[in-house]
């Protein structure tokens, strides 16, 4: 467990720069899992209680306050981890047409922020910022762009993420399918 120590005034610490650059490397490694189509190895970076979601995005009037819609909300995906295993077993098995042919996939990841780092805790919350390109045949191509929030939990086997909340920014997805992993 990794405790930090008292802020000083500068607003940052030894402690909090190591913790950003083990999150940002998490992430950028997860992204070349992804890309490498390393599905499994992928699925290791998270815990047995996660909880993998993508709720529903609705447009407000320009006067009316964004509301981000809570976690019993309808969802595009509401994953644990043994339905994202299952999924990554079907696309193994070669008979998933979304992934026939193998798509190219890059994740771009910026705008990492750590928050909620309780001393003594083994949890906390990174914001994130994604742009996520996928080509498949000769004319299919989705964006997807938005912000994850993942609780972070520091385990014997080093960072794994409990839950992921993503917040794509399209209301209308417009991708023919969502296999993509985020």
């Amino acid at each position: 467990m990794t405790t930090m120590a008292p802020d000083t005034g500068s607003g940052v610490t030894v402690e909090r720069m190591l913790l950003q650059y083990e999150v940002e490397q998490f992430l950028y490694h997860e992204a070349g899992l992804l890309a490498r189509h390393e599905y499994d190895a992928w699925l290791e970076l998270f815990t047995d209680d996660l909880r993998y979601y993508m709720p529903l995005r609705r447009n407000h009037a320009a006067r009316a306050p964004e509301t981000i819609e809570h976690d019993d909300a309808l969802a595009v995906i509401d994953d644990d981890k043994p339905f994202l295993a299952e999924r990554i077993a079907k696309i193994a098995t070669g008979k998933a047409w979304t992934d026939d042919p193998t798509p190219r996939v890059r994740h771009l990841i910026t705008n990492v922020v750590i928050s909620d780092v309780e001393p003594g805790s083994d949890e906390f919350t990174v914001t994130s910022h994604f742009l996520i390109n996928r080509n498949r045949v000769e004319d299919e191509q989705d964006s997807f762009i938005g912000c994850r929030v993942d609780r972070f939990r520091r385990t014997p086997e080093g960072l794994r993420v409990c839950r992921r909340r993503i917040l794509l920014d399209q209301s209308v997805i417009l991708s023919k399918n969502m296999s993509v992993m985020f």
